[in-house]
């Protein structure tokens, strides 16, 4: 059996806005491990959304897919897919509001049971037992009360607790999570991390997170893939990323995130903008940006080399970092 249960390879997201076509995620390639979870970080813009959720194939209308997706949904190995297979039948995702995502015209208890009864034939009587008790694993309390209430009657933590158990009623092998924890405060991110957490380590599941907070990432995932302007610009280990970074852009955005018990005074903010993506330049696309840009680096290409095994950057210029405080 393969260890891998994803691959993305060279994947391309056109949006045709009608006057014209942008490409906000171009040339992303990576890989996800059985049990493993990947986090996706970069600034809001940079296409870390529009990849997830063209794993799932849940693109707006006029949005073009070039590349491959590979996943193990029967098989031993990865295979392409289409989104209609998986849906429902492997992988699943959490969104960021669940206000937004769940139906409001409909209790809770025949939300989670939807997927059930579509995707198992389950009998209405059947499905409402199933929620119930997906609600009790996910932790929210009286799940038979619960479950005759409408959305708009739970806090906001339970609301994400029925997202996550709508999600899980399909017993997905891959899980795709979309900023679910920004809109909550910090205690109840903190609990709904530890649930993904515990879900992973009982069902044995795959996980790719997509946030702009790295203290997320750092606590839940295992890699990091660190996105800029449509594109992964470093991949490897959390630990090792957050602790050497290899491209400058990932140090910029470890030294603009404010460390508890340290010094007052201002946090160290990233220069400039990123750029439009109607009009990428050429070369690496932090190069603008960049405190280390030398005249090179504006039209070498982009590409991802290895470091060190496990370790991967796109900058031409890593020793530069070296030794930076």
């Amino acid at each position: 059996m393969s260890d891998r249960i994803l691959e993305v390879e060279d994947l391309r997201i056109t949006l045709d806005l009608g006057h014209r076509t942008i490409t906000p995620v171009d040339g992303v390639s990576f890989t996800l491990g059985r049990g493993e979870a990947l986090g996706i970080a970069g600034e809001s813009g940079c296409g870390k959304s529009l990849t997830l959720k063209s794993i799932i194939g849940l693109l707006p209308p006029g949005a073009r897919v070039d590349g491959e997706l590979r996943f193990a949904l029967d098989g031993e190995a990865p295979i392409a897919y289409e989104a209609g297979d998986v849906q429902g039948h492997g992988i699943s995702i959490i969104f960021q509001e669940p206000m937004t995502a769940l139906n409001p015209t409909m209790r809770v208890g025949d939300l989670i049971g939807e997927g059930p009864r579509i995707h198992e034939g389950l009998g209405r009587d059947a499905a409402r037992i199933r929620a119930v008790e997906l609600m009790r694993q996910v932790g929210i309390p009286t799940p038979e009360r619960r479950a005759r209430m409408w959305p708009h009657q739970l806090s906001g933590g339970l609301r994400q607790r029925v997202m996550i158990a709508t999600a899980l009623s399909t017993q997905p092998k891959l899980l795709l999570c979309d900023e679910p924890t920004t809109a909550l405060d910090v205690s109840i991110q903190d609990q709904i991390l530890g649930l993904l957490q515990g879900i992973r380590t009982r069902m044995g599941m795959s996980i790719v997170f997509v946030s702009h907070d790295l203290a997320v990432l750092g606590e839940l995932c295992d890699r990091l893939a660190i996105m800029y302007a449509g594109r992964i610009v470093e991949t490897g280990p959390v630990d090792e990323v957050f602790a050497d970074p290899k491209h400058p852009y990932t140090e910029a955005l470890m030294r603009s995130v404010p460390s508890f018990g340290a010094s007052t005074g201002k946090l160290a903010g990233i220069a400039g903008r990123p750029p439009d993506p109607r009009a990428f330049p050429p070369g690496c696309r932090f190069a603008p940006r960049c405190r280390y840009a030398q005249e090179d680096c504006t039209s070498a290409p982009h590409r991802l080399a290895e470091t060190a095994p496990g370790r991967a950057t796109a900058c031409i210029h890593p020793e530069s970092l070296e030794g930076v405080e």
